[in-house]
């Protein structure tokens, strides 16, 4: 059993904001870090504080391009090189699940985006432990068995943290694996998982998720894999399909009509039974038949 204060639940009851020269600049709003779902950076604009109801509020004065160039060296400890594969995709995990993102110059080699220069800001995003906010999902998506399902909603909707809770919940009684390719699902830090994502669940932490899949069907007999934001990889989903695992992830969409419309996933949906619509704060809004699905 995981403890009962998790990394990032400690990070939140401490109310400390990750990056110190960050921290020396920012008051939080009423409340502190657990009603703040992002902390956003911009170059010689004040720090603005998400809330988890939405709205931006002014948290500091503003951040010279001296201070972002700190942040950014503290986030990769000072040695830039180390996190070339993370700067070129736009993040880095923090220790406890937590995520910063960053903008800047792309740097093009042979049409492909190998590198970021002038970070001229960063948006930090705090992962939640919100125990029990997936049981009705559960309760209705799995009433008849283990069913495929994608779990959709707007950016800020509750999806990952939903996922977390599901795994928990689903690592109660099943094998789960946790494809964890952005390390926010669990949280990963030195090979330990800091968020709960349930007893009988395995983690892949940094595959991608075509790897993350096909590893866990060789070598993990899971009954169900769980991933986040699933994009272009539709010959894993499929693979995971035929051999009788299923699948649960996550999309980007305002409504279950416009998941349907996503050109991205046009070849993945028939694969799934379910789908699921979150609306704010994740709750459940609805949940439809995918009744097109290949057999």
């Amino acid at each position: 059993m995981i403890a009962a204060k998790t990394a990032g639940e400690r990070q939140l009851r401490t109310n400390s904001v990750p990056l110190k020269r960050a921290a020396q600049k920012i008051t939080l709003p009423a409340g502190g870090l657990e009603q703040v779902a992002e902390i956003r950076l911009r170059t010689n604009r004040p720090a603005y504080a998400v809330t988890l109801d939405g709205r931006n509020i002014p948290c500091s004065p503003p951040f010279s391009q001296e201070d972002i160039s700190e942040c950014f060296l503290e986030l990769c400890r000072n040695s830039v090189h180390s996190f070339a594969r993370e700067i070129a995709e736009g993040y880095i995990t923090l220790p406890g699940g937590g995520r910063v993102g960053f903008c800047g110059t792309a740097v093009i080699q042979e049409g492909r985006l190998t590198a970021l220069r002038d970070i001229s800001s960063l948006n930090i995003r705090f992962p939640r432990q919100v125990r029990g906010c997936a049981e009705l999902l559960c309760r209705r998506a799995f009433a008849e068995g283990l069913c495929s399902l994608i779990v959709c909603g707007k950016p800020l909707s509750g999806k990952t943290t939903v996922l977390r809770d599901m795994a928990r919940i689903l690592g109660q009684e099943h094998r789960v694996a946790v494809v964890d390719s952005r390390g926010e699902l669990a949280g990963v830090h030195g090979g330990v998982p800091a968020l709960d994502v349930g007893e009988n669940t395995d983690v892949l932490n940094g595959y991608s998720k075509s790897d993350g899949i096909m590893c866990a069907l060789r070598s993990l007999s899971p009954e169900i894999i769980i991933c986040d934001e699933i994009g272009d990889d539709a010959e894993a989903v499929r693979q995971c399909m035929n051999c009788g695992v299923k699948l649960a992830v996550s999309a980007h969409a305002g409504s279950i009509r416009e998941l349907k419309r996503r050109p991205a996933l046009a070849g993945l949906l028939p694969l799934f039974d379910k789908a699921a619509l979150l609306g704010e704060l994740g709750r459940l809004s609805e949940i439809a038949e995918l009744s097109e699905r290949a057999l």
